[in-house]
């Protein structure tokens, strides 16, 4: 496992999580219409753009079973791509489901990171990978005014993300 990059995708990982979280706290607050306005939409652009980089850092990082990460992260960057262009152009939800569809596989892809940063450090590379599957689950119950299950999962992930980031041994790539 290549550290230098399995560094890079966290740290991008942790900057679309802090964007997902303003979109997931407005969205909680203004409603489920409010995942066709511009700000909202906009917010998911940003997101679906880090997730290259992300991908990238995490492809070069040779993590475990990357063939999973491979897989199920291209799939979901192409499903929520067309859901953007869904909700961005005609304005309809059927973007929205698109878009949870491609969500649904993060939890999927990550577990090639899951598997390779549970021999650092078991405690954040579980609150990282149940924290993405808790955000995943967490985001149809918007439906049900439950929205904040997501936000939740999405904090825990944050949580393990920083804590992974914070490994010494880690960062300097001695890992």
């Amino acid at each position: 496992m290549d550290t230098k990059y399995l560094k890079q995708g966290n740290y991008v990982s942790l900057i679309a999580s802090l964007i997902i979280l303003a979109g997931l706290v407005m969205l909680e607050v203004k409603g489920i219409n409010y995942a066709l306005s511009l700000p909202f939409i906009t917010l998911m652009w940003i997101v679906w753009f880090l997730a290259i980089p992300s991908f990238l850092s995490y492809h070069l990082a040779k993590l475990e079973k990357s063939w999973i990460m491979d897989y199920f992260a291209i799939s979901a960057i192409i499903i929520t791509f067309v859901g953007l262009m869904l909700a961005t152009s005609l304005k309809e939800f059927l973007g929205i489901e698109m878009i949870l569809v491609g969500y649904t596989l993060e939890p999927v892809a990550g577990i090639s990171i899951y598997l390779s940063t549970m021999k650092v450090n078991r405690v954040y590379s579980s609150l990282f990978f149940w924290g993405a599957v808790v955000f995943t689950a967490g985001l149809p119950l918007y439906l049900f005014n439950f929205g904040y299950i997501s936000v939740i999962g999405d904090v825990v992930k944050m949580v393990g993300i920083v804590g992974l980031l914070s490994i010494k041994g880690l960062n300097r790539g001695w890992i």
